[in-house]
């Protein structure tokens, strides 16, 4: 049985430029919508302001190294509640972050430490390996993002699939219990990111596995995997 299941979560969604047009329901039945740091401000300012929204604006960004201050004061002018941080390295990497928003509230005239951090790790695979803590990190870290997908790509092992007899390879086998480790360590949820071809049967599966993993919630990579997400 999954360590978490007693705090299993809603899940998050990643989201085009269409995400404005999505059925609010639909929406709201996320704990957030992830859009890329690139979308349209237009976008991120509708969905900010949507009336009846109940769902946390997250936008997914660069590693820290190159994430811009002029970019980051954009977004949070949009009107986000957060940022997903990609190729996450570890402890440093969040802490550089906590100060650029810090910064950027700051400039904005913000309430300072509104906007949230969820660390994806993945696409930087020397973060798996790093030994620091988490714990007391930065008070805005809202949870840990575990991308099977992106860690494959960086190390060139088999990508995890929706297939259930499919086998996973080590580093993604090894990697997923240290980021749900590295979760409990720190006192937030982690999340698993869905394979892009999973379909109705196989997010229901995934989801399951994710759970008995240890995993909180998953990220759906569509509206077609939420729906099946939600309905299990």
């Amino acid at each position: 049985m999954s360590v978490n299941r007693p705090q299993t979560i809603k899940p998050l969604l990643v989201a085009d430029g269409t995400a404005l047009s999505l059925d609010l329901a639909v929406l709201n039945a996320m704990a957030g919508i992830v859009l890329d740091v690139g979308c349209a401000t237009e976008t991120l300012r509708g969905l900010a302001s949507r009336q009846g929204r109940d769902f946390a604006l997250l936008a997914r960004v660069e590693p820290v190294e190159r994430l811009s201050e002029d970019e980051l004061s954009r977004l949070l002018g949009c009107g986000i509640d957060g940022v997903v941080l990609t190729e996450c390295r570890g402890r440093a990497d969040i802490q550089r972050l906590d100060v650029m928003l810090t910064v950027a509230e700051a400039v904005g005239g913000m309430t300072a430490n509104r906007t949230r951090i969820y660390a994806e790790y993945g696409g930087a695979s020397e973060g798996l390996l790093s030994p620091h803590a988490l714990s007391g990190s930065s008070a805005r870290l809202e949870g840990l993002i575990f991308n099977g997908a992106a860690l494959a790509a960086a190390v060139g092992c088999r990508a995890p699939t929706g297939a259930s007899h499919e086998r996973v390879a080590a580093p993604i086998l090894a990697s997923r219990a240290y980021v749900v480790l590295k979760a409990h360590e720190a006192g937030v949820p982690a999340y698993e990111a869905m394979p892009a071809d999973c379909d109705e049967a196989a997010a229901k599966w995934v989801l399951a596995s994710s759970r008995d993993n240890g995993f909180a919630a998953v990220v759906c990579r569509s509206v077609e995997q939420a729906i099946a997400v939600n309905g299990a």
